[in-house]
């Protein structure tokens, strides 16, 4: 394979890329549904911080 083609491949379901790929049937929406319920849910991961925290930051 060309390393464009990989490339291109790796981009299929980029959030970028969706919707012109499903307008051009490249990926269908079973496709685009299937490649969002297989990503891993790292909501233990995110770091939650208030608009107050925020603003100090900025001081």
């Amino acid at each position: 394979m060309s390393l464009l083609h990989e490339a291109i491949q790796d981009k299929k379901f980029d959030v970028r890329m969706v919707d012109k790929n499903l307008v051009r049937n490249v990926v269908s929406d079973k496709e685009v549904k299937a490649s969002i319920e297989a990503l891993p849910d790292d909501a233990d991961n995110a770091e939650f911080i208030s608009l107050d925290e925020v603003a100090e930051i900025k001081k």
